[in-house]
């Protein structure tokens, strides 16, 4: 089980105090407190000094799911490889596990807002980063709606396609406006991608283990190369972008391993769920981010709006 090792490394990186506040009105303005920017660093630590044990306990025994389980319904037999810890069939025939699939729309409700907030406003890179969020929200309620090998695959393998669409946003991050296209770059994601593809396809038989490495790698290096272009573009550090997403995402994950290592005690808590709409809601943030460095990189002066992470958007006066 040391590959659950892989997803714990994207979050183990440091940051220096800021001095600016996070959370802060419309448009966020420059200067503020440091009180929220403080906070959420604190709750960015406590989520990573949580991870540690959870991963090891994870490593070291395996997960504890809702194996065993013998609710059944319309969908028939369950061939998945894995079975969460929600009961299944508890509230209708026709669903195996309700609040997993409910909550699975969460997380398509962040890509139709990203491209509805942002359309006509940015490259199309951008409008198809918001897209994964559509298929993968589809893929995860066919999943847990039916506990079926093929709607499995509809979840776990949009999640590897998004990524190749997120690394490729990051690898063009820097190219002026009207760049020529990275065919290059563009090939080699995609015969990476349909490897990892077959693998998940034809080598996950009785777990989840090739698909949790090839996701996580890439979370691996889309958290990496995010903080270094924090880094390169101070401007955005006042907003704390990065570090919201990264709050929303580990906290989600930290939720992911209690619910499978402890799920007779939690399962009433719907854990599940929680990841569904914190891990939605991190990576929705890290999108916002990455247009809002883009639009530095080229110049447009970019304002971040909306009140919450839930409802954020960036603007520009200037056209890309």
């Amino acid at each position: 089980k040391l590959q659950f090792l892989y997803l714990i490394g994207p979050l183990l990186l440091h940051y220096t105090p800021g001095s600016q506040e996070i959370m802060t009105p419309v448009p966020v303005p420059d200067g503020t407190p440091a009180a929220r920017i403080s906070l959420l660093r604190v709750c960015l630590c406590i989520v990573l000094v949580s991870l540690a044990p959870l991963v090891g306990l994870m490593a070291a025994r395996g997960p504890v799911d809702g194996k065993g389980d013998r609710g059944e319904g319309y969908w028939g037999a369950k061939t998945a490889t894995v079975n969460w810890c929600e009961s299944d069939y508890a509230v209708t025939p026709y669903v195996a596990e309700f609040g997993n699939t409910l909550s699975s729309f969460a997380v398509m409700a962040n890509g139709v807002y990203g491209m509805w907030a942002h359309w006509g406003a940015v490259e199309h890179r951008f409008l198809w980063a918001f897209g994964a969020f559509v298929v993968v929200g589809a893929g995860s309620a066919l999943f847990h709606g039916t506990l079926l090998r093929g709607m499995q695959l509809m979840d776990e393998l949009p999640m590897v396609w998004g990524n190749s669409v997120f690394i490729f946003v990051l690898i063009a991050m820097e190219d002026p406006h009207g760049h020529p296209a990275r065919k290059a770059e563009i090939a080699g994601l995609a015969v990476l991608t349909v490897l990892m593809t077959l693998a998940v396809i034809y080598l996950d038989t009785d777990d989840q283990n090739v698909f949790l490495v090839c996701y996580g790698s890439g979370v691996i290096y889309l958290i990496a190369r995010s903080r270094s272009l924090e880094v390169a573009y101070p401007r955005s550090q006042p907003l704390a972008l990065l570090e919201t997403s990264l709050v929303f995402y580990g906290g989600a994950f930290a939720v992911w391993l209690i619910d499978r290592n402890f799920c007779p005690t939690v399962r009433s808590l719907h854990l599940h769920s929680l990841w569904h709409i914190g891990a939605g809601v991190g990576t929705f943030t890290g999108v916002i981010f990455w247009i809002w460095v883009r639009y530095e990189v080229l110049g447009a002066r970019p304002r971040l709006r909306g009140a919450t992470p839930f409802t954020r958007w960036v603007e520009t006066t200037h056209s890309v």
